[in-house]
């Protein structure tokens, strides 16, 4: 497969791109670029207000507030009325916090507590459900067996619907985790690529100078587009530090 040549220029290039990458399922991001989770946040909450579709972030140990802090040094601003929280333990705040879930090591718990706020406050119709911090709550999984439990309470996100019918954008919510795969280095085992074996498409943020290269596994629009590299530019898609 060959690399995308011309680089994402504009926030519309960027949104017609994400129709493709994102069309329901679970869309795992893995972050290896400098500020990648930052751009890949900015360009989500940017997609939400293009395509009108709600965007519920589920806040893990104060993930949001750490990557709107970085924003906000970079001089890019995201209104807080954009952004639907809910909060899973942690204390500092951002956006606007729709319920609280105190922390619960074990897995069950917590998903099932989980799945009971999203009920109450997801709106009807398609939505995008973001997870941010989901591993560091995997590091303080103390064993394997609990390891497996959440990833299988993951795998049912994905429901009765057809894997081709959610790949192709018939499914209603659409599931990203944004995960920082540096931070299960030393997690024994790692539970990354179990994650990335449920997962219906699966993308990787690596440096390519002051871009981001974007790696395509598992992806209908690489099969289809015979492109597995896609170049983008934070600067020229986003307008930061202009």
């Amino acid at each position: 497969m060959e690399t995308v040549k011309a680089v994402m220029s504009s926030g519309r290039d960027l949104n017609a791109l994400m129709d493709k990458l994102l069309p329901g399922g679970l869309t795992v991001i893995e972050n290896r670029a400098f500020l990648g989770g930052e751009f890949v946040l900015h360009a989500l909450v940017s997609y939400s207000k293009t395509r009108n579709i709600p965007l519920i972030v589920e806040d893990i140990f104060d993930t949001l507030p750490v990557y709107m802090k970085h924003l906000e040094i970079m001089g890019v601003s995201i209104d807080e009325r954009d952004v639907n929280v809910i909060k899973v333990g942690g204390t500092q705040e951002f956006g606007n916090v729709l319920g609280r879930i105190n922390f619960e090591n074990d897995p069950g718990v917590y998903q099932r507590k989980l799945e009971r706020k999203l009920e109450e406050v997801k709106p009807n119709g398609r939505y995008i459900h973001l997870v941010l911090g989901l591993e560091r709550f995997l590091t303080l999984q103390n064993d394997v067996y609990s390891t497996y439990i959440l990833m299988s309470l993951i795998r049912q996100k994905l429901g009765d619907t057809n894997l081709l019918s959610q790949k192709l954008g018939n499914s209603e919510d659409i599931n990203v985790y944004l995960m920082e795969p540096a931070v299960l280095e030393n997690t024994n085992p790692n539970p990354l690529p179990m994650l990335e074996d449920i997962a219906t498409s699966v993308i990787e943020l690596e440096n390519d100078g002051e871009l981001i290269r974007l790696t395509l596994y598992k992806s209908v629009l690489a099969l289809l587009s015979n492109k597995q590299h896609i170049i983008v530019s934070p600067r020229e898609a986003l307008g930061w530090w202009s």
